[in-house]
């Protein structure tokens, strides 16, 4: 049987009310822990904070949502794979063919976050769903940064996933904003950067 390890954790945000809440944890997952926290340069109580927050704000939703995680490496290579086919099948103008497959995925991915945001949220608008995708990329390793200067909004989304991703990101963000705001708004992408511009 395993050992034991009694514990209390206290959420120490500033911004959060904060609980004493005492738990019993298997020895061996107390050990992983507290290695983690080290290498991360935290401490154990912060470290399972972030943990239980995750589960909290996004874990507890992946099975009932069908969210699975995948590799980075599968998702850039899968949008590059269609670029790839239609190389060697002898199309020479593959942008349009790209476009194409890019929009297409934008739209998909837009109407299929409508209920995982309702679902999560219980709401359905523009900040509940700029919410869920924030969530969504602190989790999958994803950078983002939202920046606010009077009305105008900057997001810039590094994702590392090459050009065709970011394609993708700005059709998305293009999507959120047209059709949930009506407003429109300037991007700007390299090949793993995505940035977009908005007054609100």
């Amino acid at each position: 049987m395993e050992d034991l390890q009694e514990g209390t954790l206290t959420d120490t945000s500033q911004s959060k009310k904060t609980r004493s809440v005492t738990f019993r944890i298997e020895s061996s997952v107390v050990d992983e822990l507290q290695r983690e926290a080290d290498a991360k340069e935290v401490s154990l109580n912060v470290l399972v904070n972030q943990v239980l927050r995750r589960f909290a704000e996004w874990g507890r939703y992946e099975n009932k949502l069908g969210i699975m995680p995948v590799p980075k490496d599968l998702l850039s290579s899968l949008m590059n794979k269609a670029v790839v086919i239609a190389e060697e099948n002898g199309i020479k103008d593959i942008d349009p063919y790209r476009d194409k497959i890019v929009k297409q995925a934008a739209e998909f991915a837009f109407d299929i976050m409508k209920d995982s945001v309702l679902f999560m949220k219980k709401n359905y608008n523009l900040w509940t769903v700029l919410a869920v995708l924030q969530e969504y990329m602190k989790v999958s390793g994803i950078n983002a940064d939202h920046i606010i200067n009077g009305r105008k909004h900057i997001f810039v989304i590094q994702h590392d996933l090459g050009e065709n991703w970011s394609l993708f990101t700005k059709e998305l963000l293009q999507l959120i904003f047209e059709r949930l705001a009506k407003v429109r708004i300037e991007t700007h992408v390299t090949s793993n950067t995505a940035k977009a511009e908005v007054e609100l």
